[in-house]
């Protein structure tokens, strides 16, 4: 552009960010750039916004004087289930740069993997593990870029792969495996806490990371414990969190960690919905806000747009479960509230001066996503929570079309700076089912990994069945419900049209040809045939040749779903 960019920083430069650094800046554009902060991580801000607002090479006159709402703004990614490349990695810190994100999460054990290569240890790791020297770099870039990088060893629940390699580590006998596992859920595997060797083990891994990872906090998971009972597990909790805290490090864990005995400088990271971070707000614990930022449910970006770490996150609940899209898992949901309601902690958590909340972190759960499907799910939803945590406050929310504009011209720009560039391999690879493909999305909530009987047991209280669920490690994720967006814009657009009134012909005229160009592929009739057909009795609801109900055309369709129907269900607005 020509420019000149001068830089006002205040403060001496640090190697990485703080969870109390600023990042704040000033940002003035005249006939040169200046850029003022306190930090060299508000400057990097106001760089993230110069890039936004001159993506086209184009800008205008302005001055920008801006701050963060939350000192936390996070993506958690997890590597376990499938393993994410360094080079994914750092495409992810370079978007999270743009998009004004600080905090990087990585979920680096589970029951199926082990991503560390321990020196101590080394026989845990998995083949595909990342090696203290790659991660001492990818700390390093993401410091280049505003980001802090905080690690999680999750214990003593989902240890599967450690007691794979060292079952005297294990609660029971029974429980240690011949190998990581390979299917998904909650395991009965645990690691014995009562077992010296184990805890120094820990102890040791604990110290590893706090060389890979100079960041001041660690997360030590705690969540889903099964076979442990309470009291030994809180134990092990606090035992965990002291040694982190001898060691420099305060911790963090998922919200199942919460007892009265839990340290009181431990960061609780909320997934269970309001109720777990009320409760642990009014014991004074500082909290993460996660449960309505998970990004692997299939949730459109307005319903992670709408709900606010310090806002009513009850009512952005109850607005899920009033979602018409999400009306094919609507038990389930129920289910959840019922799952989150904590009636075991209120009388014994006491109350004390109430904590704060930090922020908030969406969660990507990897066991529907591989490396290269990351960017479409992330990228197509990250930018609605990223607003919501950088500038949009709790009793202000914008016009939902508006943020859907903006998304997408940022959405634009990643791609025009080749930041993540947009993957449109499903349309190339099928450019005559495009008018089908681009209207699909997938079901929402668990629906697609546990599967619709596995669900049904689910809600009807008669427990799991890992025989059920159609997928686990080792299931391909090369079909085109998996490179689909989570949220179909081109159903939005459609709508958009609908209610303006403006003419339908050439969405009519491709809804039907799409449904005769399927024939020329057989492979995909049994998956997307039904949806095929549904599609094509829009086009004749919208010309007016059918008085079919246009409920009947939304789906679920075995693992899709096509949004548009709901948009002719309700009268105009």
């Amino acid at each position: 552009m020509g420019l000149t960019v001068s830089f006002d920083i205040e403060e001496q430069l640090r190697p990485i960010p703080t969870l109390s650094d600023s990042y704040a800046y000033r940002l003035t554009v005249g006939d040169h750039v200046r850029i003022a902060a306190a930090t060299e991580w508000g400057a990097l801000a106001g760089l993230a916004t110069l890039a936004q607002l001159g993506a086209d090479d184009a800008l205008e006159v302005a001055a920008v004087r801006d701050e963060p709402r939350f000192v936390w703004r996070g993506v958690m990614l997890d590597t376990a289930r499938h393993f994410i490349t360094l080079a994914t990695l750092k495409r992810t810190l370079d978007a999270m740069w743009f998009y004004k994100l600080n905090v990087l999460h990585l979920h680096l054990t589970d029951d199926q993997a082990f991503r560390f290569r321990s020196a101590a240890f080394p026989e845990l790791a998995s083949p595909a593990a990342y090696s203290a020297a790659e991660l001492a770099d990818l700390v390093a870039y993401a410091a280049d870029r505003g980001v802090r990088v905080i690690p999680e060893l999750d214990m003593p629940g989902h240890s599967t792969c450690w007691l794979a390699v060292h079952p005297e580590w294990a609660l029971e006998a029974s429980d240690a495996p011949a190998r990581p596992s390979r299917r998904f859920g909650v395991h009965p595997g645990c690691l014995d806490t009562g077992n010296p060797a184990l805890v120094k083990a820990v102890e040791i891994l604990l110290g590893e990371l706090a060389e890979a990872f100079p960041d001041e906090c660690s997360h030590f998971g705690g969540d889903e414990v099964a076979g442990l009972d309470r009291d030994r597990q809180y134990r092990f909790h606090r035992h965990v969190v002291e040694y982190l805290a001898a060691l420099g490090k305060r911790a963090v864990g998922w919200d199942e960690c919460l007892n009265a005995t839990l340290p009181a400088n431990t960061v609780v990271q909320c997934w269970r919905g309001a109720a777990a971070r009320d409760v642990a707000l009014r014991a004074g614990y500082d909290c993460v806000v996660s449960s309505p930022y998970y990004l692997d449910l299939f949730y459109p970006a307005q319903a992670h747009y709408e709900a606010d770490p310090a806002g009513d996150l009850a009512a952005a609940e109850a607005a899920l479960r009033r979602d018409p899209r999400l009306a094919h898992v609507k038990e389930g949901l129920a289910w959840m509230e019922n799952f989150a309601s904590f009636p075991e902690l209120a009388p014994e958590l006491a109350p004390a001066a109430p904590g704060r909340i930090l922020g908030g972190e969406a969660c990507l759960w990897s066991e529907l996503v591989a490396d290269e499907l990351v960017d479409t799910r992330l990228w197509s939803r990250m930018p609605a929570i990223a607003e919501r945590l950088w500038s949009v406050d709790a009793d202000s929310t914008p016009g939902r079309e508006d943020f859907y504009r903006r998304m997408a011209e940022t959405r634009r720009a990643l791609d025009r700076m080749g930041i993540v560039p947009e993957d449109t391999a499903v349309f190339d690879a099928y450019p005559a089912l495009k008018p089908l493909i681009e209207m699909l999305e997938p079901v929402k909530w668990y629906r697609r990994l546990l599967g619709e009987a596995e669900l049904v047991r689910r809600v009807s209280g008669l427990g799991g069945s890992a025989a059920e669920r159609s997928y686990d490690v080792d299931t391909p994720l090369d079909r085109i419900v998996d490179r689909i967006a989570p949220e179909s814009l081109a159903s939005r657009r459609a709508e958009a049209d609908l209610r303006a009134g403006a003419p339908m012909h050439e969405w009519v005229a491709g809804w039907r040809a799409q449904h005769a160009a399927l024939t020329g592929f057989p492979e995909l009739i049994d998956e997307l045939g039904r949806a095929s057909t549904a599609l094509a009795a829009l086009a004749d609801i919208v010309d007016g040749k059918s008085d079919a109900d246009p409920a009947d055309c939304a789906g679920p369709f075995g693992e899709y779903l096509l949004p548009v129907a709901y948009a002719l269900s309700r009268p105009p607005r």
